[in-house]
């Protein structure tokens, strides 16, 4: 039966969260090694811009200017905004699903729309494809340097703004879109960070994502999309935009030398999010192009041979009852992958 809501995943908040910590020191190689409730700590906004500031044109990010834009924001609609707001939900819940938590979402993306002047990027939002050859459409600092964004840093602002509230919210998947994911063990709800001109405010049902986004079973199934991500993964999508925008300089450049540099972020971002099938798609296509730089053609190895590989089990040892119940090979048949890999050595 293929399913028609996404997965519950609740998002671990952080018993306590600091809005005022430096992180002008901190790598991203010590976020990786965090466990997941120290990472879970980490300011996803100081995160975000920790991973930008490895591209050279961005390498002198000042992240504790930018932590202080968001906590001016967070302060003022807490403060300011909220108060005055939520007598609005007491008159006509029924107006917000009956749910305080569903009413509070809403105003945050008012907030930021109508109060800070947040919209998605005009010059991209009737494109068909966009390549990336400018980091900053996919980073904080783009979005709070320009007030426009892309679902990249759009969803992670939402992220930012959220974690400083202690409010159970991450990133999802919508293929390879973005949108803030709220859950906290009891209800969820999807809310679409590039909507502008209606308060901001949109927030589809997981059955309205799966038909519209074409999303098959098994990108849920497996762990992809519509589910809160964890704190490792919100990292490796980070670094995964560093390595689309890498890729895609050298895709626009002509350079296969600049591709071939996207792979190790690629990789980077596949460890700390493995089940993650754009991630997976975009590897791949880089390893082999590597794959054809380490081998001759005719060697196990190159991706010809892989290739060869692949469609001998395809159509020769695939076991016929598994292809018709879960589609998946037998475990003979990938044992033989790797002995005939063995063999061609």
């Amino acid at each position: 039966m293929k399913p028609t809501r996404g997965l519950a995943c609740p998002v671990m908040v952080p018993s306590s969260i600091d809005w005022h910590r430096d992180y002008s020191s901190l790598t991203l190689g010590q976020l990786v090694a965090m466990p997941p409730e120290e990472l879970a700590a980490v300011d996803p906004l100081a995160m975000n811009l920790i991973v930008a500031k490895g591209i050279p044109s961005l390498a002198d990010l000042n992240i504790r200017r930018y932590q202080e834009i968001v906590n001016g924001w967070v302060a003022d609609f807490s403060q300011r905004c909220l108060p005055q707001w939520e007598p609005y939900f007491h008159e006509s819940p029924q107006d917000f699903a009956s749910d305080i938590r569903y009413f509070r979402l809403g105003m945050v993306c008012q907030y930021l729309e109508l109060e800070v002047g947040i919209q998605y990027n005009r010059d991209q939002r009737e494109a068909k494809g966009i390549v990336y050859t400018n980091p900053s459409d996919l980073f904080l600092n783009g979005v709070l340097d320009t007030r426009e964004g892309t679902c990249g840093n759009m969803a992670a602002l939402q992220v930012a703004f959220g974690w400083r509230l202690g409010w159970p919210v991450s990133l999802a998947c919508v293929n390879s879109h973005y949108i803030l994911r709220f859950d906290d063990g009891e209800a969820i709800y999807n809310i679409e960070a590039t909507q502008s001109g209606y308060g901001g405010f949109k927030s589809d049902p997981d059955e309205y994502l799966i038909e519209t986004r074409r999303l098959p079973p098994i990108a849920i199934e497996c762990g992809s999309d519509l589910r809160a991500l964890r704190p490792h993964e919100v990292l490796g999508s980070f670094v995964g935009l560093r390595g689309r925008h890498i890729q895609d300089v050298g895709k626009h450049e002509g350079d296969d030398a600049k591709i071939l540099e996207s792979e190790t972020d690629w990789l980077l971002a596949r460890q700390l999010f493995p089940a993650n099938r754009v991630l997976y798609k975009n590897q791949m296509v880089v390893s082999s192009m590597r794959g054809a730089e380490l081998f001759e053609p005719h060697e196990a190895g190159h991706p010809n041979t892989y290739a060869a590989c692949l469609d001998e089990i395809r159509f020769r040892r695939f076991d016929e009852r598994s292809a018709s119940e879960n589609h998946k090979p037998s475990p003979q048949a990938i044992g033989d992958l790797f002995n005939i890999l063995e063999v061609r050595q």
